[in-house]
């Protein structure tokens, strides 16, 4: 049993230009200091964070591997980042990024331990 998965060059493409488009959108926002342009960078974590959980939710081999329990970090954490955006709260907002970096976190375990 191997808890990595198998992405297609397309797919691994598409990822990382999605973060390195948050990232530039996030430096860009930040010494601007563009209150829309951080508005945008939040929703596109949000966005990315859904994305990648979604993808790797359709690829992991078991409901209960450590792949699968990645994918629903992500999911969840952007699905708080929206609702975040929604109601202003800061809480909200931690947990969305706890939960990312709960779910980027599993995901290096699994990768690490293939």
């Amino acid at each position: 049993m191997s808890d990595t998965i198998e992405l297609s060059a397309s797919m691994r493409r598409l990822i990382v230009y999605g973060i390195l488009f948050y990232f530039a959108l996030f430096a860009y926002a930040t010494l601007a200091e563009d209150a829309m342009a951080m508005l945008v960078t939040e929703f596109a974590f949000g966005v990315i964070a859904v994305g990648i959980g979604a993808i790797l939710y359709r690829e992991a081999d078991e409901p209960t591997s450590v792949v699968t329990g990645a994918a629903v970090c992500l999911i969840a954490g952007g699905v708080l980042q929206f609702a975040h955006l929604v109601s202003g709260l800061v809480v909200i907002d931690l947990a969305s990024t706890l939960l990312v970096y709960a779910g980027i976190g599993l995901y290096i375990y699994a990768a690490w331990n293939s």
